[in-house]
């Protein structure tokens, strides 16, 4: 169905000219256009608002960023604790200096979720921490520790390359996700090793309690544009309940379709044929999302906009 995982993250914000300075000061493409009818429709925002395209460097992930007025809830709340499953937890990027990220990411809006510690992954050690800023929006910033990281270039910090949700039950994501044409491709069952239950705030609980499922999802088993999932069964949280018109946060990750009549008979002829909140249509969106679209929502609440040019 695909070879790529997804392309774009749409974000909502009351920031955006905030978010827009820190895209931009990493060499991000910044361009602002209006709304139009299509986009407020699809994504639920207001018709005489604006957009804001951010483009990478390497051209191969854009941020969206639509307005949206300060009262308007999240769609995660600010102060729930981090893994409590429901819609799209976070957005993660690389950086080759853990504490030159975290002033840096201070000085445009960002504040410590989790302070960064080193943990190690299989023989991959990494530093990792996560940031929050005022609409609820969470990233996770990783450096490579060892061994170093090789054929990945960026200045700083890298695109966004990974999503993370935190749901209920993975395998359950990860059935409705194959639909899609994502495929496990990492799979971890037991306690972080070393500090890694601090990244999910989860080092008050005994180890030996404190197992986690971690899947990571893609058509063609890369990191750029997977899919990562975590649950922990041993100490679940209540659901959150994620409106599906919408809020401040991370919105949607969008993924590109070669076959997208394929895709949405996939789903609807599936048991979540009733997670479709947006039907397929041609529509009039931003840059390379023009073109026939639909969008579902994921088990735990996680909105998927599927989009073929």
């Amino acid at each position: 169905m695909r070879e790529t995982g997804f392309t774009h993250v749409v974000l909502n914000t009351a920031y955006p000219l905030q978010l827009s300075a820190f895209f931009s000061a990493l060499g991000w493409q910044i361009q602002k256009m209006p709304t139009t009818e299509d986009t407020s429709a699809f994504w639920g925002v207001e018709t005489t608002g604006e957009l804001t395209r951010c483009v990478a460097p390497a051209e191969t992930c854009e941020v969206l960023l639509l307005s949206m007025p300060p009262d308007v809830p999240p769609l995660r709340p600010m102060d729930c604790p981090v893994t409590t499953p429901g819609g799209l937890f976070d957005v993660n990027m690389r950086t080759w200096e853990s504490e030159w990220a975290r002033t840096f990411l201070q000085q445009h809006g960002w504040r410590e979720l989790v302070p960064a510690v080193a943990w190690q992954f299989g023989e991959v050690e990494t530093s990792e921490g996560l940031y929050i800023q005022d609409d609820g929006i969470v990233m996770a910033v990783m450096q490579r520790l060892h061994p170093p990281l090789e054929g990945i270039e960026f200045d700083r910090m890298s695109d966004i390359f990974n999503s993370t949700q935190m749901v209920r039950d993975v395998e359950q994501t990860l059935a409705f996700l194959r639909l899609l044409g994502f495929e496990r491709f990492i799979h971890h069952a037991g306690p972080l090793p070393g500090d890694g239950p601090k990244v999910l705030q989860l080092e008050a609980h005994p180890v030996e309690s404190s197992s986690i499922h971690l899947s990571i999802a893609h058509p063609r088993a890369v990191m750029s544009g997977s899919i990562e999932l975590i649950d922990v069964p041993q100490y679940p949280l209540p659901v959150l309940d994620v409106p599906v018109s919408g809020g401040r946060g991370i919105r949607a990750l969008c993924i590109p379709c070669d076959d997208i009549d394929a895709a949405f008979t996939a789903i609807d002829t599936s048991e979540w044929a009733a997670n479709v909140c947006q039907s397929l249509q041609d529509r009039q969106l931003p840059g390379c999302l023009d073109g026939h679209s639909f969008s579902v929502i994921a088990p735990d609440g996680g909105r998927l906009d599927l989009y073929q040019r």
